[in-house]
C-alpha cells in the first residue's frame, strides 16, 4: 500500500511519512517516561537525552520501515560520491561546526565541573540519534520521493529541495508543547534553510550519511555546553531563538543555490538518474 501511494500520490504519501514518524516519537516519548515510572519509581532518572536517544530510536525504525516497504532501503547503502567526497562538498556546514566549536569551547565554557560521564553520553547518542532519524527520513524518504516526483532537471531538483525544507521545518512546529511560540518559529525557519542546505548536499553526493554526519555533529554543537554542564536544556534554547535567527535563509540559501548551480546538476542526474526510470 506505501509503495502505491508513494508512486501515486508522493506528495501525499511524504505527509503521510512525517505525520507516522513524528507520532511514533510521541508515542515511543509516552512510553518511554511510563516504563521509567514503573520500573524505577523515579521521574527524576528520566534524563532528556536518554528520553530523546529512545524516542529517536523509534523515528529511525519508523523511517527504516518506510524505506523498506517502498523498496528504498538500498539507500542506506548507496555509496554516491563516497563519503570523505561527499565531506568536500559538504564543506561549508564542516566550517561553521568547527568555527562555532572553536569558539563555543574556548569562550563560552561555565565556571563549574562537568556533568557526569554517563549524562554526557547520552547527550552525544541523543543528538546523534537525532541526525540519523532525521536525515533517514526527510532525505531518504522525502526528498528522495520528491526528486523521484519531480526529476533531476534544475526545476526538479530545487522543487525538491524546498519542499522537503518546509517539510522538515514544519515538523519542528512540535515544540510548541515546550518552548516559547517565537522561538520555535524562528527554529522552523532556521529548520527550512538548513533542510534546503542538507537537500542540496544530498542531491550532489548520493550519500545518505553525509548529510547524518552533518546533522548528528551540528545538533551536537548547537548544545554543546548544555550537554556537558547542564546550563541549559533543548526547551529552553529553542525559547531563546529571536529574530535575528532570519539571517538564517541566507547563511544556508546561498551555499545551496551554490552548489546546485548549473554545471554541477549533473552529478544528481549522476547518482540518482536510475531512480527515475
Amino acid at each position: 500500500m506505501l509503495k502505491r501511494l508513494r508512486s501515486a500520490h508522493p506528495m501525499l504519501y511524504c505527509l503521510v511519512a512525517e505525520v507516522l514518524f513524528l507520532g511514533m516519537l510521541f508515542v515511543a516519548s509516552m512510553v518511554s517516561l511510563l516504563g521509567i515510572l514503573f520500573v524505577l519509581r523515579d521521574l527524576e532518572m528520566a534524563d532528556d537525552y536518554l528520553l530523546t536517544t529512545l524516542q529517536e530510536a523509534a523515528g529511525i525504525l519508523t523511517a527504516c520501515f518506510l524505506l523498506a516497504r517502498t523498496g528504498k532501503i538500498g539507500l542506506l547503502r548507496r555509496r554516491g560520491s563516497g563519503f570523505f567526497n561527499g565531506l568536500l562538498v559538504g564543506l561549508y556546514p564542516i566550517a561553521l561546526i568547527s568555527y562555532n566549536a572553536y569558539n563555543t569551547l574556548l569562550f563560552g565554557r561555565p565556571e563549574g565541573d562537568m556533568l557526569p560521564a554517563w549524562r554526557i553520553v547520552w547527550f552525544l547518542l541523543g543528538m546523534t540519534s537525532v541526525g540519523v532519524a532525521e536525515e533517514f527520513l526527510f532525505r531518504g524518504v522525502i526528498a528522495q520521493t520528491l526528486l523521484e516526483h519531480f526529476g533531476t532537471s534544475r526545476g526538479g531538483i530545487w522543487k525538491a529541495c524546498l519542499l522537503s525544507g518546509v517539510l522538515f521545518g514544519c515538523a519542528h512546529l512540535t515544540n510548541l508543547f515546550t518552548s516559547a511560540p517565537l522561538g520555535v518559529l524562528m527554529q522552523c525557519v532556521f529548520a527550512t534553510s538548513l533542510g534546503v542546505l542538507y537537500g542540496a548536499i544530498y542531491f550532489r553526493t548520493g550519500n545518505l550519511w553525509v548529510t547524518v554526519f552533518l546533522h548528528g555533529g551540528m545538533d551536537i554543537l548547537s548544545m554543546l555546553m548544555g550537554g556537558l554542564y547542564g546550563t541549559e536544556t533543548v526547551a529552553e534554547s529553542v525559547s531563546g531563538y529571536d529574530i535575528t535567527m532570519l539571517s538564517s535563509v541566507l547563511v544556508y540559501l546561498i551555499p545551496a543555490a551554490f552548489l546546485l548551480r548549473k554545471k554541477k546538476i549533473g552529478e544528481v542526474e549522476l547518482y540518482f538518474g536510475c531512480d527515475m526510470k
